[in-house]
Parts: structure tokens; sequence; C-alpha cells
């Protein structure tokens, strides 16, 4: 199985831990479950698919996470003043 999707989650957690607004920072956690869900739906309940979604879980937490972390590095840096 690749990582694209993985690298993608991770992805949409920095970019929504980052610019989103306080309530809407751990939207992308429903990423994963939705196609968790629609595997399910499909294919039926299946170990792997268990897995994958814990592993999709953590991946996109991390990236809200580290988004998180650049978005108050990014405030605090502009409460200092800067004189040249």
């Amino acid at each position: 199985m690749g990582i694209t999707a993985y690298v993608l989650f991770f992805l949409a957690g920095i970019g929504f831990g980052y610019a989103a607004p306080t309530r809407w920072k751990w939207l992308p956690i429903l990423f994963p479950i939705g196609l968790a869900l629609g595997a399910v739906f499909i294919h039926g309940l299946d170990g792997a698919i268990v897995v994958r979604l814990i592993v999709a879980l953590i991946v996109t937490a991390l990236g809200v996470f580290v988004g998180m972390m650049i978005d108050a590095r990014a405030n605090a840096q502009s409460d200092h003043a800067r004189y040249a």
C-alpha cells in the first residue's frame, strides 16, 4: 500500500491546524473516518481497515499539531518588534 493517502491527510492536518479558526482545526479528522466508513459499507469490516484508520487518524492529528505549532510560532514572532 502506498503512502500517498497518509501524506495527504498529514498535509490537510497542517493546513487546517495552521489556517483554520480554533473550532475548525480538527475537521480533517473526519476525512479518514468518512473514507473508512465508505470502505466498511462496501467491503465490510476488516482488520486492515481498522489499522489503516488508526494510522490515518494519528497522522492527521500529528499534522494538526504541527500546523498549530507553526501558527503559534508565527504569532509569537509577530508580537516582537523588529528594529532595523
